[in-house]
């Protein structure tokens, strides 16, 4: 019974880490041929309801594929576009500020370093050299800080400009993938469906509907995320009195949602710039709204997807760690979606990895 019982858990084992491997081989060889084409059929997949729509009103599949296709580019571009505009006036009105701000920052370096001074001065001499010498060292890094921030400026451009053929190519694929597959949706499915066994095609066909939910429950939970970040940051930017906090409150939340960036690449650099001009109220302000929303979000994250996509927090919890450790932010956002595919997988016996009760 002992033997038995060891060799169903090694079987269980071995399964798990079968999918392991098999997922982590997807991930780094198969999704950067495939990505385009797979954000193409998303896409297509989005569109399908308002292209039947439109084909019922009497519009050939072609004419409203097409529509909807430049309308959704469109509107994606135009996002871009503001995006990267806002960017560059903020970047070009920081850089004709940047002698003025140095000025500023020097002088609140050196009345904070007297104060300081003024405090060290009753201490032992060994403290007081300590912290003169810590002090000093801080000095330089700050005043070092323009051309650390020039140079890493500079790296990324390069680096984006080394990037942009591929990404260029990249977009345009998904967008013409996207026309295409969307023209000849019921085609291209039924030729994906034809390529799998009959009993697994059964299988799938019903468990379409529970990955439809899931996937909708995916983005209701990130919404609702969104949300959450949404009330704290505006809140918190009322408290600290800051101009236009909803729209920084809005701004900021989308950021929160996109997978590497956060809070924290708006919070910080915006609390470091406070506090090199002297402004030490805001400056905390900031960093502890910054620590409450990833405080907040972290503690809900886990909850509110396995609550959408129907996984229990622990399971949630375990796939956003291990999609972090695998693939970083990314994983982090899509493996909890991926574990509850492959769990109603298993649960229909398309797949057999665990036993279910």
């Amino acid at each position: 019974m002992l033997g038995e019982r060891r060799e169903k858990n090694l079987s269980f084992l071995l399964r798990a880490a079968a999918a392991a491997v098999g997922i982590w081989l997807c991930v780094k060889f198969i999704l950067p041929w495939t990505a385009p084409f797979i954000v193409a059929f998303a896409l297509a997949a989005i569109m399908e309801p308002a292209v039947k729509a439109m084909s019922r009103k009497g519009f050939k599949r072609s004419f409203a594929a097409g529509v909807l296709t430049i309308g959704v580019l469109g509107i994606l571009l135009w996002l871009l576009f503001i995006c990267a505009s806002k960017g560059v006036s903020a970047a070009s009105d920081f850089a004709k500020r940047t002698p003025e701000i140095m000025r500023a920052v020097g002088q609140n370096i050196k009345s904070l370093e007297d104060k300081l001074l003024t405090f060290f001065a009753a201490s032992p001499d060994s403290v007081e050299q300590y912290m003169k010498s810590v002090m000093d060292a801080l000095g330089e890094a700050l005043f070092g800080l323009p051309a650390v921030l020039s140079q890493w400026v500079l790296d990324f451009l390069g680096k984006a400009a080394q990037k942009s053929p591929s990404t260029l190519l990249f977009a345009v694929t998904a967008g013409l993938g996207s026309y295409f597959i969307s023209a000849s949706f019921p085609k291209t499915t039924a030729f994906i469906e034809a390529q799998l066994p009959e009993n697994m095609r059964q299988k799938l066909n019903a468990l379409s509907g529970e990955m439809k939910n899931s996937m909708g429950g995916f983005f209701r939970a990130q919404l609702i995320l969104m949300a959450i970040s949404f009330f704290e940051l505006l809140i918190a930017f009322l408290l600290l009195r800051v101009k236009n906090p909803a729209g920084l409150a809005a701004i900021t939340a989308v950021i929160d949602a996109l997978p590497v960036f956060g809070t924290g690449i708006v919070l910080v650099p915006w609390s470091i710039y406070c506090l090199l001009f002297g402004n030490y109220g805001r400056a905390l302000g900031l960093i502890i709204c910054w620590a409450l929303v990833n405080l907040v979000r972290s503690c809900a994250q886990a909850k509110l997807l396995g609550d959408e996509i129907g996984l229990d927090p622990l399971s949630s919890l375990a796939s956003m760690y291990l999609g972090f450790k695998l693939w970083s932010v990314w994983g982090m956002l899509l493996f909890p979606l991926i574990f509850s595919v492959i769990r109603q997988l298993n649960d229909k016996g398309i797949i057999k990895l665990w036993k279910t009760i």
